[in-house]
């Protein structure tokens, strides 16, 4: 009996494991869709908005919490410093330049933009876009400020950010910084917590349809990356994403 256990448990380990940045992209502009697809763009994309918004505003405050847990101020620098994501080297292409207290950045290469674009999925990933980053900011500092001057999916040559007062201030300590590289999110913790605040939003905001439309992106995803994916994705929609992960 042990040993079956064993087994489940390494089994759900490896799928965790298999999770990507693809997956969570996908997995978000397979919702939009067929937000959009089955209720119509003009009542749809309001609704997928206000749920990027909450889940940005949540990865913020995670980030937050951690800030605080280090002893560090919640300063836009901290906030650089407090990424819970990243992605294997060349799939995020990006340059900064200081001016004037702030960073001014340029992307010219996304995991996300690419993703939509060879999915032909960009019609929906746009609305990803267009909340995400003021979002995560807001979450972790609601004085804070990022001007979002172009995102590629909205028709930007480039996505251009500006993080006022980014220079300003205490920097983080070269301990924290390197703490935080032991606490990035596995991309299975990241995906799970988007689809349950995407279906949660959805189906408050739109009932009936809102659900179908989370279960039929789900059904997608089941079909394209496998079962076990989604039981992971299912079993983890109940967690509290508001909150730092236990052992983080």
């Amino acid at each position: 009996m042990f040993g079956g256990l064993r087994e489940v448990r390494v089994h759900d380990a490896k799928t965790r494991e298999a999770f990507t940045a693809e997956h969570h992209a996908l997995l978000f502009a397979w919702i939009a869709r067929e937000a959009i697809v089955h209720i119509g763009e003009e009542e749809a994309a309001p609704v997928i908005r206000a749920a990027v918004r909450l889940y940005g505003e949540q990865c913020g405050h995670r980030m937050a919490l951690r800030a605080q847990q280090d002893g560090q101020p919640l300063s836009m620098a901290s906030y650089l410093s407090y990424r819970e994501w990243e992605v294997p080297v060349g799939e995020m292409q990006q340059t900064g330049l200081p001016w004037r207290g702030d960073l001014r950045t340029q992307v010219r290469r996304c995991c996300w933009a690419t993703t939509w674009q060879q999915e032909g999925l960009t019609d929906y990933g746009k609305y990803y876009c267009q909340e995400i980053d003021k979002a995560v900011v807001r979450g972790f500092n609601a004085d804070l400020i990022i001007d979002v001057k172009g995102t590629r999916t909205n028709g930007s040559r480039l996505c251009q950010f500006v993080y006022q007062g980014a220079f300003e201030g205490i920097l983080v300590h070269e301990e924290a910084q390197r703490a935080q590289e032991t606490r990035i999110l596995p991309w299975s913790y990241h995906t799970a917590h988007l689809y349950s605040t995407m279906s949660a939003v959805l189906q408050r905001e739109l009932g009936s349809a809102g659900f179908a439309a989370s279960q039929a992106a789900l059904e997608t995803f089941a079909v394209r990356f496998g079962t076990a994916m989604v039981d992971v994705l299912a079993g983890d929609a109940g967690t509290d994403f508001d909150v730092l992960p236990e052992g983080r």
